[in-house]
């Protein structure tokens, strides 16, 4: 610690440290960044200067001799997540590493023996859990479940008992991506395993955390293992979620919206600055603030249509412009997340996703792969949701 700070060091200092880590490191008064760590001495230098972290290196194990590092961001190429865990496991550091965990079940499995020997705290950036809207999506979609009460105008045909399939409820997740964006890296199947790996463990792990305690019991996949998909996840009270992910898209359109159907009521999240409720008693609207906002004068309506209109402004007369710009940021739990491995941390507590719930979402997802090339369901048994490692 410094100053009554932890110390982190930024190991991988790409696009994603840029936009994401070291930001809200400085937003943070809880942590100081003191190292830039990358294979490209430039792109440290360059993190470094641009953020005023004050050691530079290209070797791991510098940050790791330095004692007075607390914990290391994990933000590199998917296939260097298990030796550099390996690496802070042994000089007694905490791992806040980036989605995936780890590339397939061995990785992770070794992962989870890795962490409980050592007594390390591991949190895996599976961030849209720690979303806010969707905190509040989720505490308004489990009030009605556990007491549903409809709009009197609903049409029912006849007062009966409901039906067992009435009785669940349907999370949609709906991606829509342009992969003209992409780094061969994301699709190399060695270094990045493919978008289901790289990416959709984001929305398997929230649909798991959504239904939670409930547990995953079959996975049926689609499409390609490589870019376009959809999965369809069964949970073991008789929810479902169904996730499709397109990649042949615009960003001109924000990529995600999930919507929830449950006992007579309709729950929307669009691109997390909104929350919309029907059916049922009760706000029809919540909106929520952006994590960061370099327009703050457009769109003051807030919600959906003030974020596309700070959106619309902010890319006009630009050329290669993405969606998600550093300078106009929704919040898609970042830095709630980075505060709950904080306050783990500190008070001793579980990390807000920790390997186990990294290790859940890379197994669904080679399952979903696997469900892809047999064409069939398959199963996920108990034993993999439920075991110990040592």
């Amino acid at each position: 610690m410094r100053d009554g700070k932890l110390c982190v060091a930024q190991i991988g200092c790409g696009a994603f440290a840029a936009e994401q880590d070291l930001p809200n490191f400085q937003a943070n008064p809880r942590v100081e960044c003191t190292w830039c760590c990358d294979v490209n001495e430039e792109n440290a230098r360059n993190r470094a200067r641009q953020f005023g972290v004050p050691k530079v290196t290209t070797d791991i194990m510098e940050v790791m001799a330095d004692d007075e590092v607390d914990f290391v961001k994990v933000a590199t190429s998917h296939e260097a997540h298990l030796p550099i865990i390996e690496a802070a496991a042994r000089t007694g550091k905490h791992v806040f590493c980036e989605k995936p965990m780890a590339m397939d079940l061995r990785e992770a499995l070794e992962i989870i023996g890795i962490v409980r020997r050592s007594g390390i705290k591991l949190c895996v950036d599976l961030n849209r859990r720690m979303a806010p809207s969707l905190h509040a999506l989720r505490a308004r979609w489990q009030a009605h479940r556990a007491n549903p009460v409809t709009h009197p105008w609903r049409y029912v045909e006849a007062i009966r008992d409901p039906l067992p399939d009435e009785l669940t409820s349907h999370l949609l997740i709906r991606i829509q991506d342009d992969s003209a964006s992409y780094r061969m890296i994301h699709l190399d199947p060695l270094r990045g395993g493919g978008l289901i790996i790289g990416e959709m463990v984001h929305w398997l792990d929230l649909a798991c955390w959504w239904f939670a305690p409930q547990i995953p019991i079959e996975v049926h996949a689609w499409g390609s293992t490589r870019l376009t998909h959809g999965i369809n996840l069964k949970f073991s009270e008789g929810d479902t979620a169904t996730m499709l992910f397109h990649t042949g898209g615009s960003f001109d359109y924000p990529k995600e919206m999930f919507e929830v159907t449950c006992r007579g009521g309709f729950f929307r999240n669009e691109f997390f600055v909104e929350n919309q409720y029907y059916g049922m008693p009760g706000p029809e609207r919540e909106t929520f603030p952006l994590l960061r906002d370099c327009l703050p004068e457009v769109g003051a309506q807030g919600g959906f249509a003030g974020y596309m209109e700070k959106y619309r402004a902010r890319v006009r007369g630009l050329a290669n412009a993405k969606e998600g710009h550093s300078s106009l940021t929704v919040d898609k739990g970042w830095g709630a997340m980075l505060d709950g491995f904080i306050t783990a941390i500190l008070d001793d507590q579980a990390p807000p996703c920790d390997e186990m719930a990294g290790y859940l979402s890379t197994y669904l997802a080679q399952l979903a792969i696997q469900s892809i090339t047999t064409r069939q369901a398959l199963p996920v048994p108990l034993e993999r949701v439920v075991f110990s490692v040592i």
